[in-house]
């Protein structure tokens, strides 16, 4: 009859081995960090404690993209392909011991306990970025210019054709080094430039203040003791511009590994865990998206 033993994280394992030696094992992986290499077909995900000398490692044979859309996929463990390893080493793993093409003979593995079933699920978070000068955390949530792209990753908030990044507090006049915390509000309304799709509030949307049409308010200049016309209120000629400027911002993409109805065996020993976080890989993948709202 199999020796099942059921785990909790940080506690301390007695397994009792053929010869009756006692093996003490911590199982403890809560400051360990999640690592991954490989590439579709075979992805390898292992945390490491150094201190008691032992792993935690899944292995997906897999060709799809495991982070294509954003959300939870489960992976069923079958102890082949896709498979789960507990081990304990008699020395310290080093720095590729997972990664390395040709697989290392030491240290040498002492205890090795293999998952004959359970489901790994991947959580995919999606984060944006669009290098705006305002964080995720700041952005206003929703779209202020209704051109169909969320301010989180529009790159001019207010559709004025002027990058919200050049709206800001960009020659750090209060000297905090912020440039939220005083950004430009041309007209003195309360509404900042960057928010405000009439910057010198002379009537005329800033997007239509582009005399030569090239999407560029900033190079129309009337007078250039004042500055652009977008910013003069003294001049109200309306081009009638009815175009967005290209923009360009990040996804940035992490996701969340738990282990579910885990099955660990070795032998006629068992270690079950109904559930096991592995933890959170940060920035796993940054796609690139280039895109003109329509008008």
């Amino acid at each position: 009859m199999k020796k099942i033993l059921f785990l909790f994280l940080a506690t301390i394992l007695l397994q009792s081995c053929d010869d009756g030696d006692i093996i003490i094992t911590t199982f403890n992986f809560d400051d360990a960090e999640l690592k991954s290499c490989g590439v579709a077909g075979n992805y390898v995900f292992y945390k490491v404690n150094p201190e008691a000398l032992e792993s935690l490692s899944l292995k997906l044979v897999v060709t799809d993209s495991l982070y294509k859309t954003e959300g939870a996929k489960e992976y069923i463990l079958n102890g082949t392909a896709n498979f789960v390893n507990y081990r304990t080493y008699d020395g310290d793993l080093g720095t590729n011991y997972f990664c390395s093409n040709i697989p290392p003979t030491s240290p040498r593995v002492t205890v090795d306990y293999l998952a004959s079933s359970g489901i790994a699920e991947f959580t995919t978070i999606f984060g944006y970025d669009d290098n705006d000068g305002i964080s995720a955390d700041d952005e206003f949530d929703g779209d202020t210019d209704a051109d169909g792209l969320p301010n989180l990753y529009d790159v001019d908030d207010d559709g004025d054709n002027v990058p919200t990044a050049l709206e800001l507090d960009i020659e750090n006049i209060d000297g905090d080094n912020d440039p939220l915390t005083d950004p430009l509000d041309t007209d003195g309304d309360g509404t900042p430039d960057y928010l405000d799709p009439d910057d010198d509030g002379d009537g005329v949307l800033t997007r239509d203040e582009d005399k030569d049409g090239n999407l560029d308010p900033r190079n129309d200049v009337t007078d250039s003791s004042v500055g652009a016309d977008y910013l003069n209120s003294a001049v109200a000629v309306d081009y009638d511009i009815n175009q967005y400027r290209q923009h360009t911002y990040k996804i940035i993409k992490s996701v969340k590994i738990v282990l579910k109805n885990l099955v660990l065996v070795n032998g006629e020993e068992e270690i079950t865990q109904e559930t096991l976080n592995m933890g959170t890989l940060n920035n796993v993948e940054a796609i690139p998206k280039t895109t003109t709202p329509a008008f």
